[in-house]
């Protein structure tokens, strides 16, 4: 049985995920709760699910390969020099399958009478197919997930079919969320665990994710600025509408906390330390690491692949404690892609949205303590697109979008570890090796060659 058709029975509140009780993923649902599957037990479940794959290895592993951090022991060292190991993701692959049969079953479940569900089961589906796509490209979708109608073997849809389909996703989720109360005989409460049931949230989020992948075109004939500025009208319009992973201590660790407090095999950076302090007024290095003994900020090397080196601390905004809440789509990302297609349409006003940014960014890290207005001082004559792409890696620390924005723009200019396996930053995760040796139509691409919308 192929891994992207594998449907797993749901028992419990939620689904305990592939891969959930590994080494590296400590956040996960107890199974001890009645059986029952229900539409409140399926969007709870889809949305850890979610939240587990957007800050776990995946998200890890990116912010090495983007330099954000230095894997220094251990399974961390793999990625540091672009040993990408195929068996390295089949854990990461399977919960991102499970968790999209979660939301089919959701979907299938809410149907015409429960729009408000189905919308969410489609914009959690979004954001999956977005996060499988981004990091292996061309991927099992129009025939995954299909098993019961006698497909064991998907055939693997290119990127750009796959992106088409996560827009018109999002569409629809739109046009649910359109829909009043009275039109579901059910709606979304407690089961919420990220917006508790506000509708007006979602559809927020759900634009603000139309304008993410609508910027994945960049590179291609068919980039629409309009469309993207458009879609972030109606999307989120301050950091208090974050959609946000929420956490707890105990069974729900937010997973960066969960794997640096129980292994710490992952550093800061240099490359990223040393460009944060560029700037000594940039507050957010004080909530991104805590200093070393004396008193200083200061990352491993690249190249340096142990942890011998003296190396910043990691601080309160990711690994604070295991309820810390982790970013999944935000204010900050939404004006920065404002900025970067007002810059690509030559508007002037790409500066003051890349200000904007810029302080949603350091008020969001810094839980509104330091708002960034010190730093955020560009005008028309000094935005360009390396700008823009450089300011948003130093925001989205730890988050997997900013190695897409590298692959996508080539900003900001990192030097590739010397002492890499290869002598460039990988450009893709490997095919994982259950689905490359069960699924006679999986193709094994070098992780040299760009994603689609890469190239």
């Amino acid at each position: 049985m192929k891994i992207s058709n594998k449907i797993m029975t749901i028992m419990a509140a939620a689904v305990v995920f592939m891969g959930s009780c590994k080494k590296t993923d400590d956040y996960f649902i107890s199974p001890n709760e009645p059986s029952e599957l229900t539409m409140p037990v399926l969007l709870s479940s889809t949305e850890v699910g979610t939240m587990n794959t957007y800050e776990g290895e995946i998200a890890r592993t990116a912010s090495i390969l983007v330099q954000q951090n230095v894997g220094a022991q251990f399974q961390s060292q793999d990625p540091q020099i672009y040993n990408l190991i195929e068996d390295q993701f089949n854990n990461q692959w399977g919960q991102l399958y499970q968790t999209l049969e979660n939301a089919r079953q959701l979907e299938a479940l809410a149907g015409a009478t429960n729009p408000h569900y189905r919308g969410l089961s489609r914009v959690l589906s979004a954001m999956n197919w977005g996060l499988l796509t981004d990091m292996w490209g061309d991927i099992p979708y129009s025939e995954a997930l299909k098993i019961k109608e006698g497909i064991i073997s998907p055939k693997f849809d290119q990127q750009q079919v796959v992106l088409a389909g996560i827009i018109n996703m999002l569409d629809m989720a739109i046009a649910d969320f359109a829909q009043p109360v009275s039109a579901n005989v059910k709606v979304p409460g407690g089961d919420d665990i990220i917006f508790g049931g506000d509708m007006s949230m979602w559809n927020k989020t759900a634009h603000t994710l139309k304008a993410r992948y609508l910027n994945r075109y960049s590179n291609k004939s068919t980039y629409d600025p309009t469309a993207i500025i458009a879609a972030l009208s109606n999307g989120i319009q301050s950091s208090s509408e974050n959609c946000m992973a929420i956490h707890a201590d105990g069974n729900a660790l937010n997973q960066w906390f969960a794997f640096e407090n129980n292994r710490g095999y992952i550093v800061s950076s240099q490359t990223f330390v040393d460009s944060l302090l560029l700037r000594p007024q940039d507050l957010r290095i004080e909530y991104y690491f805590s200093t070393n003994d004396s008193g200083k900020y200061v990352g491993s090397p690249i190249d340096v692949t142990n942890d011998d080196a003296t190396i910043s601390r990691w601080g309160t905004y990711l690994v604070g404690s295991g309820s810390a809440p982790f970013p999944l789509v935000t204010y900050s990302e939404a004006k920065f892609i404002e900025a970067e297609a007002l810059n690509r349409s030559g508007n002037p006003l790409a500066a003051d949205a890349l200000n904007d940014a810029i302080k949603a960014s350091c008020s969001e890290v810094s839980g509104g303590a330091y708002d960034g207005t010190d730093i955020a001082v560009y005008t028309p004559a000094t935005v360009d697109m390396s700008r823009i792409i450089y300011e948003k890696w130093l925001s989205l620390f730890g988050q997997p979008e900013a190695y897409t924005d590298y692959r996508r723009t080539g900003y900001p200019n990192l030097t590739p570890n010397p002492q890499g396996q290869i002598s460039e930053i990988p450009k893709r995760f490997p095919v994982p090796q259950d689905e490359r040796v069960n699924n006679p139509n999986a193709p094994s691409p070098a992780i040299t060659t760009p994603v689609w919308w890469a190239q």
